[in-house]
């Protein structure tokens, strides 16, 4: 049974009302689960199961109880991350396109244990990636495309067909396979590429260190190996940085857009918010994907109301005309979040609605 007094039980019980016109698919078991472990992800700032079962919000007396609600939720193969995730997508898709903003999808993968990868695919808010779809694989080396598809296909889905996306993604995705979705779907794309790849270009083939070191910026109309998928190539060499970018993109090549390649470092932020500069997810004793899949949700919840509780009280800032120099980082947003919601649970102040943050601000 749920405890209704505490700390932790304030900043739930905020994020289940959230949750409830989100997840309409979501029965109130769920709900209530996933705003639970969530607030208490928030509290503890880990994803360690001994540190949740010390301050959950339930009335078991024993560790061993909250222990087997955490497993039991965790193995709930009814919970899918996509469909709960696809509550959150379009609402944020909707106030950047009011912006008149290219709305900016972010994919990259990182280990979470010493055989387990995850994919992930990020919305940019801000400065940061949010985490809207990802999948957790048993494997050492990069993720397939075929499950890269399976993931932008149900993102695809989310997104208004008259919406402006880029999608951004490192060299492990350099493929004439994924060039070609984005082309069939209408996305724009700059995605890293290896150096060593043999395109066909001006009747010959040629590799981007090829034509890097003919001091080429740009290649037009390259066709990838053995396939008919063409791409614009662009190559920046930067001053101090060890080895040059090769882009394929969809527009035409150029040092700004080459250089915007760049915003894709905010998924890199978020992995570190997943690990070791917040929740500690590496040092989970979870070995089932699926499991892990719905511990990154619980984060993700977290993490969502965090960084947002954070641009809250940073433009509160900026209306009260501070003179101190706000921090605009990924790192700002979180950390200030997670400070703000450790205060309500501790003294019991009321906690800003998000959904009336969103509409007042828009973000």
């Amino acid at each position: 049974m749920r405890l209704l007094t505490g700390g932790v039980f304030h900043i739930a019980t905020s994020i289940e009302d959230d949750l409830k016109k989100r997840c309409t698919g979501l029965n109130k078991a769920k709900v209530k689960g996933l705003a639970d472990l969530a607030a208490t992800a928030l509290q503890s700032r880990s994803c360690n199961s001994g540190e949740w079962m010390a301050i959950m919000p339930r009335h078991e007396c024993d560790k061993k109880s909250k222990e087997r609600y955490i497993n039991r939720f965790l193995s709930n193969k009814s919970l899918d991350p996509i469909q709960v995730m696809g509550g959150f997508v379009p609402e944020l898709i909707e106030m950047h396109a009011q912006g008149n903003k290219t709305d900016i999808i972010m994919m990259d993968q990182s280990k979470i244990t010493n055989n387990k990868e995850c994919l992930m695919i990020s919305l940019r808010v801000g400065k940061r990636g949010i985490p809207i779809a990802w999948k957790v694989i048993e494997t050492k080396g990069a993720i397939g495309f075929n499950i890269q598809k399976e993931l932008l296909d149900a993102v695809s889905q989310w997104i208004p067909e008259d919406t402006d996306v880029t999608l951004l993604a490192d060299r492990f995705y350099g493929t004439s396979a994924l060039v070609s979705w984005c082309k069939d779907h209408g996305w724009d794309y700059l995605i890293r590429l290896k150096g060593n790849l043999i395109f066909q270009h001006a009747g010959g083939e040629i590799t981007p260190t090829d034509a890097h070191q003919l001091k080429l910026s740009e290649l037009k109309e390259a066709t990838f190996n053995n396939t008919n998928i063409k791409t614009h190539i662009g190559i920046l060499k930067e001053e101090g940085h060890p080895e040059p970018w090769f882009i394929a993109m969809s527009a035409d090549p150029s040092k700004e857009t080459v250089l915007s390649y760049g915003q894709r470092w905010g998924i890199e932020a978020m992995f570190c918010d997943f690990k070791s500069k917040g929740f500690g997810i590496t040092s989970t004793h979870l070995t089932d994907p699926k499991r892990i899949e719905r511990l990154i949700l619980v984060l993700t919840i977290a993490m969502y109301f965090a960084v947002s509780t954070g641009m809250m009280d940073e433009n509160d800032d900026i209306t009260k005309g501070s003179k101190k120099k706000l921090l605009r980082s990924v790192v700002s947003f979180f950390k200030k979040g997670l400070r703000f919601l450790a205060n309500a649970a501790l003294n019991m102040i009321p906690i800003p609605k998000l959904w009336a943050y969103r509409h007042r601000v828009g973000w």
